[in-house]
């Protein structure tokens, strides 16, 4: 899934090695979310492809982790990290955006989540 973002990548913004950057997803976003045309790429697949691209970034740079994590609302795949047992679902945050229309949103989710986990790496352990 995470190919398929480097492709619409490839469709919206340019070739790219390896997986979108940041810019690059929050780019492909707009770009995807003002294509009006019949071959706009369908809404879900949008989402799990740039969703999982997103995660990645979580797992590659602030150290989170893949997890299948089941709750009472169903099973779905999210990254994890410590301390506090942080827990981001990444596709669902980009499902959650797409009424908002056309707005970049993944650097500045980034920005938030690792604020997040910066100040929790500061706090003393709990006893």
């Amino acid at each position: 899934m995470q190919e398929a973002g480097r492709l619409l990548h490839q469709v919206y913004v340019g070739q790219v090695d390896g997986l979108p950057d940041l810019p690059g997803l929050d780019q492909v976003w707009v770009k995807w979310q003002s294509d009006r045309t019949n071959e706009r790429p369908e809404a879900n697949s949008v989402v799990n492809a740039l969703g999982l691209c997103f995660g990645q970034q979580l797992v590659d740079r602030l150290g989170f982790r893949w997890a299948v994590i089941a709750d009472e609302y169903g099973t779905e795949l999210g990254c994890i990290a410590q301390p506090g047992d942080i827990t981001v679902f990444p596709a669902n945050a980009t499902a959650k955006r797409i009424e908002k229309g056309a707005h970049p949103f993944f650097a500045e989710l980034f920005s938030q989540v690792e604020a997040r986990v910066r100040a929790l790496h500061r706090q003393p352990p709990r006893q």
